[in-house]
């Protein structure tokens, strides 16, 4: 059995809730519920913050390499974004600090994106900037951070050589406000640990970190004075972790004992899935839908083939099966089109009546295979 290393390194670091250093490149929500803040976590380890203004209908955002402290590198966007028929969002450049060659502003750099207000965007790069998916939390505050979760890989370090069934995929974490910090605590699992698997990596979240918060349920965790990992809470329950350059990051939702199999019935839902691994595309729009079957719960996941009208593929969609639902956190196989079926783990939330479900699997050819889906947006 191999261990995973990174949560046992956390026992040395110091976290820090906010910060109040000047250079810092946290974003300092208004009260305005037009203008929506979020802090997004990107393979291998990069870092972003988006602001989403809908009464300019403008954006901007900032994307750090996962240097943390160095600003050097750090490039700043602006642009405009429209609603498309779909519901999807696109989001195009006019405007990068300092100017870059690899991001023109002349509208071929654009992203697409799936949001949830006060929970969560779900953003892929596209045009002349096409790349990995960046996984958002909206700010919070600080009494959004304690907690348990359940989490998933979902911007793995190592990228397209990522193998989810030997390496870290999914865990559960705590966060309990002890009085004069949060203490943290869980284990984290490779795939193959689910449906009581014999598991090739494990690790442990133990131990007792100095922790302090401050305004907007944004988090930073010290290593010898330095920035080791941000991440990102908000009072809808969700929550990520970026690790660093190298390091990736996880995307987490609070755990529920009342979830239910019915929970999932009817539950109309678009998002993207992420295949680091697939040369051709990356990055798919999906649409997910579950249904009652009768005798287990069937999800049906189809390709979107245009983003902008939110036409389904043709083909034979995906099946994904859910055996068991344990305090939000599922199990269960896929069926994918070539007729051959693969384990999956899956968080799901439900928040105010919309749905947020994370998954970790892969294809039928062992690569990875990360799908983030919300409510469809009417």
């Amino acid at each position: 059995m191999k261990t995973n290393n990174f949560w046992i390194s956390i026992l040395a670091l110091t976290i820090v809730f906010g910060c109040n250093d000047e250079e810092d490149t946290d974003i300092n929500p208004t009260s305005d519920p037009n203008v929506s803040h979020y802090k997004g976590t990107q393979a291998p380890g990069d870092i972003w913050d988006w602001v989403l203004d809908y009464n300019h209908m403008t954006f901007s955002t900032t994307w750090d390499h996962g240097t943390f402290d160095d600003t050097s590198d750090d490039i700043a966007v602006e642009g405009t974004f429209i609603t498309l028929p779909s519901g999807y969002l696109k989001c195009t450049i006019n405007k990068s600090t300092p100017s870059n060659g690899d991001i023109p502003e002349d509208g071929s750099a654009y992203f697409f994106a799936m949001n949830l207000p006060n929970m969560t965007m779900i953003i892929k790069p596209e045009g002349s900037i096409k790349g990995d998916l960046i996984a958002a939390v909206a700010t919070g505050e600080c009494n959004d951070v304690p907690g348990d979760y359940n989490y998933i890989m979902v911007a793995p370090g190592n990228m397209e050589a990522y193998d989810p069934v030997t390496e870290e995929a999914y865990g559960v974490a705590s966060f309990v406000d002890n009085g004069n910090g949060f203490a943290i605590s869980g284990e984290g699992y490779s795939l193959d640990c689910a449906n009581e698997g014999v598991c090739t990596s494990t690790s442990t979240i133990q131990g007792l970190p100095v922790a302090e918060c401050q305004d907007n349920g944004a988090i930073k965790i010290m290593s010898d004075g330095a920035t080791a990992i941000e991440g990102q809470f908000t009072g809808a329950g969700v929550m990520m972790i970026d690790r660093g350059e190298g390091n990736g990051g996880v995307l987490a939702v609070q755990q529920s004992g009342a979830y239910e199999f019915n929970d999932l019935v009817d539950a109309d839902m678009v998002g993207f899935a992420y295949m680091p691994a697939n040369e051709e595309e990356t990055i798919v729009p999906v649409h997910l839908v579950f249904k009652d079957e009768g005798n287990v719960i069937l999800g049906k996941a189809s390709k979107i083939n245009d983003i902008v009208t939110g036409e389904l593929e043709a083909k034979e969609p995906v099946s994904i099966r859910v055996d068991a639902i344990n305090n939000g956190l599922l199990d269960g196989d896929i069926t994918h089109s070539d007729g051959l079926g693969t384990n999956f783990v899956a968080a799901m939330l439900e928040s105010e009546g919309e749905k947020m479900l994370i998954l970790s699997s892969t294809s039928t050819n062992g690569d990875p295979f990360i799908l983030i889906t919300v409510t469809k947006r009417d």
